[in-house]
């Protein structure tokens, strides 16, 4: 709404108003007058009772009179209704019709009336005065009349009090209905402006909400398409903001946000919009710009003034935040696509490693796109049973004898072929599909290893990696005993691998986890060890039984790697737990190893990832002596383009 409009509502409202202030004076105006109206013929009816009482009580009293033409007598009586004030006059007539006697009051204007018809009675009313007349009769003889006439002056100075009475009465009314008026129109406006805070206004921020912020992006758009000017449209998410509210609680967050609003009010200017659209995700509009290297530093200047410490309750805070960036016309004509690249910019940004901004490229497009149809052929490939589980075996670093094996997921598409799991594993992690996978995986690896246990003399353990997702879903040791119930395995043959980022993320509730499933008899390993945290005091915390040397580590052996590797094999040691190496690819590794006392290792030196059935040959030919090379000579290509190890596969 522009301001004109608010402006004619404004004029319209107070138009309304002065209508509706006439219509209840008129209304109170018509009430006064009937009232007036109606007291005025009542006064006046009663004042005609009263006169005819008194003209029958004269004409009872001086029949005596007339019979015997003692005029004195009958002048006499009617001067004693001298004290009546309304009467003005009343005068007595013969059977004839001439006057006998009368009595007028001095300050009269009105003589009696006379009847032009003797015997007949007489009652007129005007405005002024009242007359009545009333027949003298004695024993059914007609003698004269009676005339008595009454002025209606008291009447009208009744009137004009209870008038005045009205109008005061009628001034207080609109007085007091004019405060009322204004009392609710005061309130009104409030609830109004509290209405239109509640529906524009960020409570915590006090910036503009996701509505407010999309409809003011709407017209700025619209006003920069008029002038040809370009317009960034930029969306911030704080990287660490979850973590602040848990750790602090809601009302510390709700300090971050103010904070970081009033830095983002203070980076940019008047002219740009800046909204908050979700809990940490804020819109900045700036335009115009003239050049989309004009927007980059903005973005620059952004992600540098809120990577600085702050003091939220008494402690000290550290924020970033992730930008995207989208261009208007370069990148999208209208707001809602310019929203979208600028997400599909922010989730790059993230991906890159947070605190930092990236731009929309058409590619990013594509890669979304990629992303949907993958998240909708996994869920086909899930629901068809299309995803295949390979065991990568594990050997005893000594002796080289088969002890087990890693299940590994891979996906076979019919028509695209291998889709590698570095490209569907993180859609699976986004999607919330990674749970299914990772309870089919889990279900496949738990029904081959009993498989291969009941035609081993040695039984031959399997271990699946775990997702941060399943480490939080309720209900995975409830899938991991079914798994074991319903494939009949022993609980000691599992292993679950852990990577360290998966356990930090909430330390409590991993160790909580991993101390059920250490009582249900299942092993734990934690994966790719070296490249998270490390925390020799975790490792003291965790309930594990092994440790996993990321293969990073393992490739540069002998000729570099040799220090933190020995170090992790002795800290594994002293801590009473068993070492595997991944990804041994060279003689020289494996003798390096063995010589450092590793346990276990796994790579394409002994073993490349099978299917089922080959790994099964692989067992029967370690039992009978048989030779390796064999069968990881032919170990079909597309295990070979898909060895990489990710969680949940």
């Amino acid at each position: 709404m522009n301001r004109n409009a608010i402006y004619l509502t404004g004029d319209a409202g107070a138009k309304l108003k002065v209508a509706r202030i006439v219509s209840a004076a008129a209304a109170l105006a018509v009430a006064s007058l009937i009232l007036i109206g109606y007291q005025f013929l009542s006064l006046r009816e009663s004042l005609r009772d009263d006169v005819e009482v008194q003209a029958s009580i004269i004409a009872d009293n001086i029949a005596a009179s007339l019979m015997f033409s003692d005029t004195q007598n009958a002048v006499d009586m009617l001067r004693s209704f001298r004290n009546a004030p309304y009467l003005t006059g009343v005068a007595v007539y013969d059977r004839s019709g001439e006057l006998f006697a009368s009595y007028n009051r001095e300050d009269s204007r009105h003589p009696p009336a006379q009847s032009s018809v003797p015997g007949a009675p007489l009652q007129t009313t005007s405005l002024e005065q009242v007359s009545v007349a009333m027949p003298v009769v004695y024993r059914r003889v007609m003698l004269g009349q009676v005339v008595l006439t009454a002025s209606t002056a008291q009447i009208w100075t009744g009137l004009a009090h209870f008038a005045a009475l009205l109008g005061m009465a009628a001034v207080t009314a609109t007085m007091i209905g004019l405060l009322l008026i204004r009392r609710s129109r005061l309130r009104a406006n409030l609830a109004e402006k509290e209405l239109h805070y509640l529906a524009h206004i960020d409570p915590v921020t006090d910036l503009a909400n996701r509505r407010a912020s999309y409809d003011e992006a709407m017209r700025q758009l619209a006003a920069m398409r008029i002038c040809g000017c370009r317009v960034a449209v930029m969306l911030l998410d704080l990287d660490n903001f979850k973590s602040i509210n848990d750790t602090s609680g809601h009302a510390a967050g709700d300090v971050l946000l103010q904070e970081v609003a009033r830095i983002l009010l203070g980076s940019t200017r008047e002219t740009d919009i800046v909204g908050r659209v979700g809990g940490d995700e804020f819109l900045i509009v700036a335009a115009p710009i003239v050049s989309r290297e004009e927007a980059t530093n903005l973005a620059s200047r952004l992600t540098q003034a809120l990577h600085k410490p702050l003091f939220i309750a008494g402690a000290e805070a550290l924020v970033s935040a992730s930008i995207g960036i989208s261009v208007y016309p370069d990148d999208a004509e209208n707001l809602t696509d310019l929203l979208r690249n600028a997400d599909m910019a922010l989730y790059r940004a993230k991906a890159l490693g947070k605190n930092r901004f990236a731009e929309f490229h058409p590619a990013m497009t594509e890669a979304a796109q990629r992303r949907l149809t993958l998240e909708n052929e996994l869920r086909r490939a899930l629901a068809e049973g299309h995803l295949d589980v390979y065991y990568q075996p594990q050997f005893s670093a000594g002796s080289r004898t088969l002890i087990g094996a890693e299940a590994l997921v891979r996906w076979t598409h019919r028509e695209h072929g291998a889709i590698p799991p570095s490209e569907f594993i993180p859609v699976a992690e986004e999607s919330g599909l990674i749970n299914e996978v990772g309870r089919y995986v889990l279900e496949r690896a738990c029904a081959a290893a009993a498989t291969w246990c009941r035609s081993q003399d040695a039984p031959i353990g399997v271990s699946v990696n775990v997702s941060a997702r399943q480490l939080r879903e309720p209900g995975f040791l409830e899938d991991v005993a079914g798994a074991l119930g319903r494939c009949g395995l022993e609980p000691h043959l599992l292993e679950l691998e852990l990577t360290e980022s998966t356990l930090m993320t909430n330390i409590e509730a991993a160790i909580t986890f991993m101390r059920a499933v250490r009582a249900m008899g299942v092993r734990l390993s934690i994966d790719d060890f070296g490249t998270g945290y490390s925390s020799l005091s975790y490792l003291q915390l965790f309930p594990i039984d092994q440790l996993k040397i990321d293969q990073s580590f393992v490739q540069q052996l002998p000729g570099g790697g040799e220090t933190i590797t020995q170090a992790i094999i002795s800290l594994a040691h002293s801590f009473g737990l068993s070492v595997v190496a991944e990804g041994v690819e060279a003689q020289q590794q494996l003798d390096w190893l063995r010589s450092m006392g590793c346990d276990y290792v796994q790579g394409y030196l002994l073993g490349r990832p099978l299917r089922h059935a080959d790994f099964e040959a692989l067992t029967y030919e370690a039992r009978c002596g048989g030779t390796l090379d064999a069968l990881r000579l032919n170990e079909p290509q597309q295990a070979n383009a898909c060895s990489v190890t990710t969680p949940g596969g």
